[in-house]
């Protein structure tokens, strides 16, 4: 008899943009739960690419003080708010985010880069 167990890197890891916040289900939130902050942009393939950032780099003064954002990292979520950032997402990926309904996309840890990439554009 051949079993197949089941694990938890087989659950999916989730984002959910809506008008005033980014959302990251436990799954996603799980590489990234000990940020400081993140930088949050997008790809040639219209990806959102979120990094996380330590104190001692934030504190460096190295990056843009507007380019990095808090994160609120709880037990089963961990989300970004700024109205301002949403709407600079929902421009660049021309979505209508409003306050009843999210976007969800599934998420991804990349190991070579250190960057989760929500995987709202095309893949190759």
């Amino acid at each position: 008899m051949e079993i197949k167990w089941f694990t938890e890197k087989e659950k999916e890891g989730v984002a959910s943009l809506y008008q005033t916040n980014l959302d990251l289900n436990i799954v996603a939130t799980k590489p990234i739960e000990y940020a400081y902050m993140v930088q949050i942009g997008i790809d040639e393939l219209g990806n959102l690419i979120v990094k996380p950032l330590t104190k001692s780099k934030v504190e460096t003064g190295d990056l843009d003080e507007y380019s990095i954002y808090k994160i609120a990292i709880k037990k089963s979520y961990s989300r970004v708010s700024s109205t301002s950032l949403m709407k600079q997402i929902g421009s660049a990926l021309g979505i209508d985010l409003d306050k009843k309904t999210a976007k969800r996309y599934k998420t991804v840890w990349n190991d070579d880069e250190n960057v989760l990439i929500i995987k709202t554009g095309k893949e190759k």
